[in-house]
């Protein structure tokens, strides 16, 4: 199997990829670079990015309100949350 791989230009052969990309979880066309590969994300992240790239679509005034709204929000749990415990040394 190293062999195809040492080799420049080689490719491994079709039932191999299949099994390959079963494996790894990716498809034959992702393996071969036809498709680009797709991130593995968590659903709740992924729906994000989701949103995230709808926000891109909006006028660059929407964005910037989106943004602050955003930042709002972050820095008022930043401020509601205590710090961390620091550990003493032993």
């Amino acid at each position: 199997m190293i062999a195809y791989y040492e080799r420049d230009g080689a490719q491994p052969p079709g039932a191999t990829l299949v099994e390959l990309g079963k494996a790894l979880r990716v498809s034959a066309d992702e393996l071969l670079g036809v498709k680009p590969v797709r991130e593995m994300l968590p659903p709740k992240t992924a729906r994000l990015l989701k949103r995230l790239r709808r926000v891109e679509e909006l006028p660059p005034a929407d964005q910037r309100a989106v943004l602050k709204l955003v930042d709002a929000m972050l820095e008022t749990r930043r401020r509601s949350t205590p710090p961390p415990r620091r550990r003493r040394a032993s």
